[in-house]
């Protein structure tokens, strides 16, 4: 059997994941995005080749469970939170 390249431990509860190939944000090219469930906050793994490389932890001031990301036709990250009041927001640069 063959070992995963990355794992979390403890799990993060992974959700919604979206490769990130636009040009918004420049830096993050090339980068994955997956929700956690678990840890309540969006996980960015930078990647070269088949190896991550390193990774970020973002919005986890929200304190809201992430079911999903995607990149939108803009380029922009859309993620929905799983809450009694859940939400969908849109990260574009500052």
């Amino acid at each position: 059997m063959e070992q995963p390249i990355y794992y979390w431990d403890p799990v993060i509860a992974p959700s919604g994941m979206a490769f990130y190939t636009g040009s918004l944000f420049p830096a993050w090219r090339g980068s994955l995005f997956i929700g956690g469930l678990a840890t309540e906050d969006l996980v960015r793994l930078s990647l070269e080749d088949e190896r991550v490389t390193g990774e970020e932890r973002l919005l986890r001031d929200l304190s809201e469970r992430i079911r999903d990301v995607v990149q939108g036709p803009d380029e922009a990250l859309y993620v929905l939170t799983d809450s009694p009041r859940g939400r969908v927001l849109k990260l574009v640069p500052r």
